[in-house]
């Protein structure tokens, strides 16, 4: 694989009861494809004793850092990245609805971009959602098209690979720490003049999982923010 020094950042929040078999289909694919690796959990200031569970079960295996208080999902990854030793860093939910073998349909493009994203809308992609969901994640990408960075299929995926040093540099200029960072982040990528390629993959719909309603009218007011900090000038300038 073309990604020999890698993260895998898994950003959770009351995970307890799922992360165990998450972390273990983690340890056992790296090895045999991935020269250096870690595995970095970020608890997000969990109440069901995440990081615990984590430490007393991985070890060394894994290292946590650990939030004292919720911040959201942008703020648990933006954490990670400042932690993260490898140098390209895979961004995974912590319910694994993304396998993590598709992180090689990712790597296979790291010489055309130092982002690469994965995409569960692009030709070629298998979803399996509710009607719902996929109805109101369509809404949600054509919002995000239009008021914030275009030409993706999916900003929202949270299967992504970052190379390390650019992933500092975007997350440094980072302000929103709810679910709307990663068209945010995104966003500055075009800013800041970094190429981006989308790949699809597959997807499958996890119960238990941390997206509802209330998180897509979420996105909604954070997309407002975004426009907001454009607006002012809280952004880099277009390179």
């Amino acid at each position: 694989m073309l990604v020999r020094d890698l993260t895998v950042l898994l950003p959770a929040y009351n995970e307890a009861l799922r992360i165990e078999g998450t972390l273990d289909k983690v340890l056992a694919w790296l090895p045999s494809r991935v020269e250096r690796y870690e595995v970095l959990v970020v608890d997000d200031g969990s109440s069901d004793h995440t990081a615990e569970v984590v430490a007393r079960r991985y070890g060394e295996r894994v290292r946590v850092v650990a939030r004292p208080r919720r911040g959201g999902k942008g703020a648990a990854i933006k954490s990670g990245v400042m932690a993260a030793k490898g140098e390209w860093i895979l961004f995974s939910d912590a319910d694994f609805s993304i396998p993590i073998d598709e992180l090689e349909k990712l790597a296979a493009r790291t010489k055309e971009a130092p982002i690469v994203i994965g995409s569960k809308r692009a030709p070629g992609s298998d979803l399996e959602y509710p009607k719902l969901r996929n109805v109101l994640g369509q809404a949600g990408n054509l919002l995000v098209s239009t008021c914030v960075v275009s030409g993706f299929h999916d900003t929202q995926c949270g299967f992504k690979l970052y190379r390390a040093d650019v992933a500092r540099e975007l997350f440094a200029h980072q302000r929103l720490e709810g679910f709307g960072f990663d068209f945010e982040v995104l966003m500055l990528a075009r800013r800041m003049g970094h190429e981006v390629v989308e790949v699809p993959i597959r997807c499958a719909h996890k119960i238990g999982g941390s997206v509802r309603l209330s998180t897509y009218l979420a996105v909604l007011k954070e997309v407002g923010i975004v426009l907001g900090n454009k607006l002012v000038g809280r952004y880099p300038r277009r390179r």
